[in-house]
């Protein structure tokens, strides 16, 4: 999906502190949390998150630096959107969109965009 293609069901929150997100299968570190709206994700990596042969969605747990509803992490299946890299930039960027986030876990995010929403001095 190209940039100028991008329609959101509801805005993004850029966040300010670097939240690790990690494989759940595997306790792999995969990225850091760049931003995040009800519906999903944008994933900042050193590489391309990868997924197996034939797996379309993949368990994601994410490291919250502050509970959240006395839970340090959030735990949730997500299906990758789109992957880019921009020019010569170190990073790559994934969207990822929330597979069946369950109506807590939603509230969680929720918290988390008001907490943790960067905001221009």
């Amino acid at each position: 999906m190209a940039i100028a293609d991008d329609v959101r069901r509801t805005p993004r929150e850029v966040v300010d502190q670097y939240m690790r997100v990690f494989r759940t299968d595997t306790g792999e570190l995969v990225g850091y949390l760049a931003d995040i709206s009800i519906y999903g994700l944008m994933l900042q990596s050193q590489s391309p998150l990868m997924l197996s042969d034939g797996e379309e969605r993949v368990a994601l747990r994410l490291e919250l630096d502050t509970p959240i509803d006395k839970a340090s992490e959030l735990t949730f299946e997500a299906r990758p959107v789109w992957s880019r890299k921009e020019g010569s930039s170190v990073f790559h960027h994934t969207g990822l969109e929330f597979v069946e986030l369950p109506e807590d876990d939603q509230r969680r995010v929720q918290t988390l965009m008001e907490t943790y929403r960067l905001t221009t001095v």
